[in-house]
């Protein structure tokens, strides 16, 4: 059935850039309606229930090197506190010469695993003297201005292939989800691109830009969970008058319809805020699905936690053998989630190697994970309980980006998210509400209404 009204936008998708969106549309008095395939809004900021808290099971914090979660918040008025992680910053597992696997805290300063200080001596106790000694050489390479190299190309160049193996890719496969062979600096940190470019060095760039505090406190959260992020925006942008219609799955799309089940809405424009696969699909257009990221939340009853052994959490080196590639200690980084836990009880999150998840998704296998990144001697009766879960359109891969891109700005089609902005709600938080600005330049604004399940 197609129906007579013409909305002034319609977004697919209602995760936070298409929520974002939507609040900023409704409150400037525009009709606008989002669909969202699932049966709640929210995206990648979603909870469950583990040792009686509502913990989050997608993203659980986010980067401060931009202010647009902040201002967000402060804007849209959310009823949402935003912490600082506690005090205990995050390691690295890796590899020795003699075998032997090794954690260490992750350097004070520095960004996506680039040092601003290779002699440093919490980078030295990483990569080595001689590692040291050849990174330090990066503020003597001349710059190259030819196309940008993937990050794994371009670490290794400027600072040799010690910094790449044991800072950059390990944080790249963990945060960011993404081997750093297939992804450039431009799409994880603009704002040290741009620097870098400008000063012809990494290291002086990170040197302007890295804040020194402890390796993982360049974050944010929010007390209760990042997933109350999504559910007061939802709530916020309903009050402005948005329409939000979940278990509605779209099925293509053009510059003016949205094709729903036995439905077709009209608009004067449409923004897509899907996973790049879902938009490729809307768009028609064929690209390869990055793998699911997996990750497993897991209860853990231990005293060996209660000391935080590895502060708020470890990621590892390629040449560590684990099913999992990092390991965030819930309650060692979060002290709202410290306080809601009984005494002697910790959650860990697990976040798996590519095509290993089904290794951790029991007791066993998830104390084998734990046993080979911390360190700490725990057995499969120490893990109380293990939620799996699969992201199956997370990662918006470079190719599927550029194919995604170019079929929309062939339609007319709108784009946020992942797929437009980059990773991230530093990224994606900014990006959506410049977009909603350009819309709502559009002077034809209606009324909004309701919600619709």
């Amino acid at each position: 059935m197609t129906v007579d009204v013409t909305h002034d936008v319609v977004i697919v998708g209602g995760g936070i850039a298409g929520l974002t969106i939507a609040w900023e549309l409704a409150r400037a008095g525009r009709d606008v309606v989002l669909v969202e395939a699932s049966e709640d809004a929210g995206g990648m900021l979603r909870r469950g229930a583990v040792a009686g808290l509502d913990a989050d099971l997608g993203a659980e914090s986010f980067a401060t090197r931009t202010t647009g979660v902040a201002d967000l918040v402060a804007d849209a008025r959310l009823p949402v506190q935003l912490v600082e992680p506690a005090p205990a910053g995050a390691h690295v597992a890796f590899r020795r010469r003699s075998g032997r696997v090794d954690r260490a805290p992750l350097p004070r300063r520095a960004l996506v695993g680039m040092p601003a200080d290779p002699t440093a001596a919490d980078v030295v106790r990483i990569i080595g003297r001689a590692g040291a000694r050849r990174a330090a050489q990066e503020r003597l390479i001349p710059w190259s201005s030819g196309p940008e190299p993937t990050l794994a190309e371009l670490a290794t160049s400027r600072y040799g292939a010690r910094v790449t193996a044991r800072l950059v890719e390990p944080l790249c496969r963990s945060v960011y989800s993404q081997a750093a062979g297939s992804v450039r600096l431009s799409a994880l940190h603009p704002v040290l691109w741009e620097r870098a470019e400008a000063l012809g060095s990494l290291t002086a760039a990170v040197d302007a830009l890295a804040p020194a505090v402890r390796a993982g406190s360049a974050v944010r959260g929010v007390e209760g969970g990042l997933w109350r992020l999504a559910a007061e925006l939802h709530a916020a942008a309903l009050r402005a008058g948005a329409v939000i219609r979940t278990g509605a799955p779209a099925h293509a799309a053009t510059a003016t319809t949205v094709e729903l089940d036995g439905e077709t809405l009209s608009a004067r424009a449409v923004v897509l805020a899907t996973g790049p696969t879902a938009a490729a699909g809307l768009l028609h257009v064929e690209v390869a699905p990055a793998p699911p990221v997996g990750l497993i939340v897991a209860e853990v009853v231990a005293d060996a936690f209660d000391a935080f052994p590895v502060g708020s959490g470890v990621i590892a080196a390629p040449d560590v053998d684990s099913a999992a590639k990092a390991l965030t200690h819930v309650d060692a980084k979060w002290e709202w989630a410290a306080a809601a836990l009984p005494a002697g009880t910790h959650l860990v999150r697990l976040s798996a190697q590519e095509g290993r998840q089904g290794e951790l998704t029991d007791a066993a296998g998830a104390a084998t994970a734990i046993r080979t990144l911390t360190g700490v001697r725990i057995s499969p009766a120490d893990v109380r309980r293990v939620i799996p879960i699969a992201w199956p359109d997370a990662v918006a891969t470079p190719s599927a980006r550029a194919a995604v891109t170019e079929a929309a700005a062939t339609r007319g089609i709108r784009l946020a998210g992942a797929v437009a902005a980059g990773t991230g709600l530093a990224s994606v938080i900014p990006h959506a509400r410049a977009l909603a600005a350009a819309l709502t330049s559009s002077p034809t604004p209606s009324e909004g209404a309701r919600h619709v399940r």
